[in-house]
């Protein structure tokens, strides 16, 4: 019994031992990611040279900020959208394009701009270059573009095509419609081997990558052929192949839910990172500096019309609403008014035509009477006409045998008669008289 009682009692000491050591995992496992700081980056040339490129970053930050582990986490074109939206990363390093859409559509902020290291100057602006084979001698010109196929990084990379894009736009060429085909690579390495193997006749990269895979020993700059050259001279930068106009840097931004003190930190510490330390030589930059101005980048997409300027130029039912509800309520208001007006007039003039048709129903009812007292007053006068006439030929035909029979008697009377015969004699006479009247 006491064997038993003993067992009993390991089992429920093992089991709340094992509670613990998972409850305390858990809280230390929460406690974990409480400190940690995910910071999203666009890896341009794919995840591994992001992690490559970047982890330095995120170890100088852990280092500068206690309680805080920065980690990288590394982003294609598709994912950054939805990273930022649902909040699943703190900050952003991604293109210059990403950053003035989502600034507008998820309310990022920007704390610094990237200086980056090209051919050992620092510059904080950057340009894309189009380029083809350096034996495709049909290509010498961007018009020669047409009809050929054309690869660039991504519909939303800005340095590997939308840059490209703009002046491509500018010389008269819509490379959706003039293009044999456009593909997309993906990444910028990508369209580089694509043009170098003769997969296809042209393609677009940022500049200072057609360079830093020419440094890498990746690709021979001679193997290939810049057919247009941006005239634009950047002030510090060296001069190398370019095809555009230059933009701001990459900004390094705190999306909306990040605290704003870890904000400032973050922000100082990426500005005083000096040029020769670990991580700005692992990014190959010369460390960071205060936000610049992205309204170049603003200009570009307004003129492809494309992120949050999509729809730019296009009136829709939402925008006259935003913009003029005002007067939309005015005219409701005097729409309401003339159209109660209008009913109360419609209603008016019902009633002025049913009294006017019954008007005139008693008209015509009252023209009849008359016309029927007209007719039988004219019956009644002729009737009356008649009536006298017919008197007269019967006081006529009357009176004529009246006194021949008061004559006969007169005469009869003369005579002696017996008196029972004047007696009756008398009273025809008398009757006649009094027939005559």
């Amino acid at each position: 019994m006491k064997i038993k009682h003993f067992s009993k009692l390991s089992v429920s000491i093992a089991c709340l031992t094992m509670a613990l050591f998972f409850t305390l995992t858990a809280a230390c496992i929460a406690l974990a990611n409480d400190d940690q700081v995910k910071i999203g980056v666009l890896a341009k040339r794919g995840s591994e040279r992001c992690l490559e490129k970047w982890s330095p970053t995120a170890k100088y930050l852990t280092a500068r900020i206690p309680g805080k582990t920065f980690v990288i986490i590394p982003l294609d074109y598709e994912q950054i959208y939805f990273s930022v939206e649902k909040g699943e990363i703190d900050f952003i390093l991604a293109n210059s394009s990403f950053y003035v859409e989502m600034e507008k559509w998820y309310g990022i902020n920007r704390i610094a701009t990237l200086k980056n290291l090209v051919l050992g100057t620092a510059c904080t602006r950057y340009q894309g270059v189009i380029f083809c084979k350096a034996d495709q001698h049909d290509i010498r010109n961007l018009k020669d573009l047409k009809g050929k196929t054309f690869m660039a990084v991504s519909e939303t990379s800005f340095g590997g095509w939308r840059m490209a894009w703009r002046e491509l736009k500018e010389k008269g060429i819509d490379p959706h419609r003039d293009f044999k085909e456009l593909r997309f690579g993906g990444i910028h390495d990508a369209v580089l081997y694509a043009v170098r193997d003769g997969k296809v006749d042209a393609g677009t990269v940022r500049a200072d990558t057609f360079i830093r895979m020419h440094a890498e020993g990746k690709i021979d700059m001679q193997d290939f052929y810049v057919p247009y050259e941006y005239g634009e001279k950047i002030e510090g930068c060296p001069s190398f192949p370019r095809s555009t106009r230059s933009y701001p840097t990459w900004p390094f931004a705190e999306l909306k839910h990040t605290p704003d003190e870890l904000a400032e930190k973050v922000a100082i510490a990426l500005i005083e990172m000096p040029s020769d330390s670990p991580a700005a030589i692992a990014a190959r930059c010369a460390g960071w500096t205060i936000p610049k101005n992205y309204q170049s980048v603003h200009e570009c997409l307004i003129d492809l019309k494309v992120g949050p300027y999509k729809h730019l130029g296009e009136i829709t039912l939402s925008d006259l609403i935003r913009n003029y509800w005002y007067i939309f309520v005015i005219t409701s208001i005097v729409f309401f008014i003339m159209a109660g007006f209008i009913v109360k007039i419609l209603h008016l003039n019902r009633t002025i035509k049913a009294s006017h048709i019954k008007l005139e129903g008693e008209i015509r009812e009252r023209y009849q009477v008359e016309k029927e007292l007209i007719e039988a007053k004219k019956a009644a006068e002729t009737a009356s006409i008649t009536k006298s006439a017919f008197l007269a030929n019967m006081s006529h035909e009357i009176r004529t045998p009246m006194n021949g029979v008061i004559a006969a008697t007169d005469l009869a009377l003369s005579e002696d008669l017996p008196p029972k015969v004047t007696h009756y004699l008398e009273i025809i006479q008398s009757s006649a008289y009094s027939l005559l009247g």
